[in-house]
């Protein structure tokens, strides 16, 4: 084979893999969907913190609050993930090297030229960290509700093993005969 022959060949493959590079536009919208996601994850973070507070002041209105504020958020990262997904999708088969699965993030970024392989590793990175945090503190979260409520149940279930008092007394301090009353009716 010639040499021009080899150049015409080589210019021909990069061609064809430029052509099959992801198009700008779809970059920068599995951009947007990721900032739009770090957004919600930090969201989420601070719903976390406004969580355990409310758990720590026993503020049940604002409990509910948070959970209501979680759920509105949660959806919409599920939103985002399946438009993360779609993007994902597209931006695979635009790609030289095409695999049977879905491709993760990680892959896709291992594939895009400069400067957008590193900028998508390092969104990637951002992301990680921060649902790392997030996930300990709603595992955090979880403790302290779960342990709260054993603490709870732990109390009711002493009330009712205590049974009916057999002596009540009276203002003076002596022994009377009349209904037996409970723990919880004396306290009451």
């Amino acid at each position: 084979m010639s040499g021009a022959m080899k150049q015409a060949d080589a210019r021909r493959a990069r061609t064809s893999a430029a052509a099959r590079m992801p198009s700008a536009p779809r970059v920068a919208e599995l951009f947007g969907v990721l900032d739009a996601t770090l957004a919600a994850f930090r969201e989420l973070a601070d719903l976390a913190d406004q969580k355990l507070a409310a758990i720590r002041q026993a503020d049940t209105a604002g409990l509910q609050a948070v959970a209501g504020a979680e759920c509105a958020v949660l959806e919409r990262v599920f939103t985002l993930e399946r438009d993360r997904q779609a993007i994902l999708a597209r931006l695979a088969q635009a790609l030289p090297a095409r695999t049977a699965d879905p491709p993760r993030l990680s892959q896709i970024a291992a594939q895009l030229p400069e400067p957008l392989g590193p900028r998508l590793q390092a969104k990637i990175a951002g992301l990680r960290d921060l649902a790392a945090r997030l996930q300990q503190k709603n595992r955090l979260a979880a403790t302290v509700a779960r342990r709260l409520h054993n603490h709870i149940r732990a109390v009711f279930d002493e009330l009712a093993r205590s049974g009916r008092e057999a002596v009540v007394y009276g203002p003076n301090g002596q022994r009377t005969q009349g209904e037996q009353l409970s723990w919880i009716d004396a306290v009451g």
